[in-house]
């Protein structure tokens, strides 16, 4: 959070819309609970409150495995099978040449890190709009996670991408592009200067 309100400093930027997506979701929302005043909006794209572990992550460091094989092997089952071939392989590839502890480091934030979940109740969308955006075939953070977040922060906003997973931006970047395009227009209007 610290190295994001530090490019925000340095870029001079005002009030801008921070979307993430995965980690960078529950970022968002931890931002939308902390930081509300350095932003005009928040877009929390497969993220939600808390998600327990449902895997090991020890295995990341056998010496009998390979990390990053196995962490595409485990983020497979969350690309929708409406993505095109070769996007899914690129977001796959992704996952494939990771550096050592990264993908676990994500994964160990995200389902051990649940203190967002007393936070959701300070976040003011009347300041600050938030809107969520989840793939249906995401097994990691499901539509159903996703809405039990929106239904706990009052004015939230939610979008459940029928055909997408967990990586909609890589794994099918025009079936993704509409819903950024709405999630942007739910966004308050910057005055022209």
């Amino acid at each position: 959070m610290e190295t994001v309100l530090a490019v925000i400093d340095g870029l001079g930027l005002e009030r801008p819309v921070l979307a993430g997506c995965s980690m960078g979701g529950r970022i968002a929302l931890q931002f939308a609970a902390l930081h509300p005043d350095k932003f005009s909006g928040f877009i929390a794209i497969e993220a939600s409150d808390f998600q327990p572990a449902w895997y090991d992550i020890d295995w990341f460091h056998r010496p009998d495995a390979h990390g990053g094989e196995m962490g595409a092997a485990l983020v497979s089952a969350n690309i929708s099978p409406f993505a095109p071939n070769a996007e899914r392989w690129n977001t796959l590839w992704m996952f494939m040449q990771s550096g050592p502890g990264v993908f676990r480091g994500d994964l160990s934030f995200y389902t051990k890190d649940d203190s967002l979940i007393a936070r959701l109740g300070d976040i003011d969308t009347g300041k600050t709009p938030v809107h969520l955006i989840v793939g249906a075939y995401d097994l990691t953070c499901t539509p159903e996670d996703s809405k039990r977040t929106a239904d706990a922060i009052k004015g939230a906003t939610l979008a459940v991408m029928d055909e997408l997973g967990h990586f909609p931006m890589s794994e099918h970047p025009d079936g993704f592009r509409p819903f950024f395009v709405d999630a942007l227009a739910r966004m308050p209007a910057r005055e022209a200067k």
